[in-house]
């Protein structure tokens, strides 16, 4: 109480003469309107930047949390997108069918290179959330790589950009099967297996995914056509992509679940084993 006192005895000429301003304005705004409709828009126009600064300092702090939502909902879409493909446009097929196996998981990726020969990737995502050994891993623009280890809370991808990655590609314009494989050298730069020579390919060309393992749906992108040239020794082209992807600038990623994995590869095994 007595530095109440105290304050006011100081500094009570400064809060008098700024009662009195106060009460001074509101009669001329009281009694000219021009003054008072000038003295509202400035006011106004204030608020309104103070008001845009919190907010966006506020969308700036949920930064993180928006951009988590969106890639959920992303993966959401991918889902309903994958399950609409299941059928062509014209279809009776019930849209509630079996034949439908692919979910998708949100993963922040946690550590990442592209410098070694072969490159990891590791994801805030592991067994507990029904990741497993062998699920692909896809973002938004095309293949990232394979999980070949996971922990209770964390997985371990193997990146495209690895010597011992191999993945079944298709040439989207000729329908023609081929490998996605890495030499080694420039991580911007992976090959492509298994195109004959009389297959038209040209630069620019889309490469997807062959669709025909229980890892990765059909047609994910992949890669384009970085050039293309005959292999003086064999029937088949050399052949240099891009991928679609930037895997060192990624953030989230989407796991591929195949609900019938298992089964799939259980009776891969038994045709491998005759």
């Amino acid at each position: 109480m007595r530095s109440i006192y105290y304050l006011l005895s100081r500094f009570y000429v400064l809060i008098l003469f700024v009662v009195l301003e106060f009460f001074a304005l509101s009669l001329i705004f009281k009694s000219h309107k021009y003054q008072e409709v000038k003295f509202l828009n400035t006011t106004n126009g204030m608020a309104g930047t103070v008001v845009g600064y919190v907010n966006g300092f506020n969308t700036f702090i949920h930064l993180g949390t928006n951009n988590k939502a969106l890639v959920e909902e992303n993966a959401l879409l991918k889902k309903q997108i994958q399950f609409q493909n299941q059928y062509p446009s014209d279809s009776n097929l019930p849209r509630n069918s079996d034949l439908y196996t692919f979910d998708y998981v949100v993963a922040k990726i946690e550590n990442n290179s592209i410098n070694k020969n072969i490159n990891y990737i590791t994801i805030n995502k592991g067994s507990k959330d029904g990741l497993q050994k062998g699920f692909g891993v896809i973002s938004s623009n095309g293949v990232v790589g394979i999980i070949t280890n996971v922990s209770e809370n964390f997985a371990l991808v193997m990146s495209v950009i690895s010597v011992k990655s191999l993945v079944g590609v298709r040439h989207k314009n000729s329908n023609a099967l081929g490998n996605l494989r890495w030499n080694g050298s420039d991580p911007n730069t992976l090959q492509i297996d298994g195109f004959s020579k009389t297959i038209p390919v040209k630069k620019n060309d889309t490469i997807v995914t062959a669709g025909f393992s229980s890892i990765f749906p059909p047609n994910v992108l992949v890669a384009t056509v970085k050039d293309v040239k005959p292999d003086e020794g064999s029937s088949f082209y050399d052949i240099n992509v891009h991928l679609t992807n930037n895997i060192s600038s990624l953030s989230y990623v989407y796991v591929v679940k195949n609900n019938k994995k298992n089964e799939l590869d259980s009776l891969q095994r038994l045709i491998n084993n005759e």
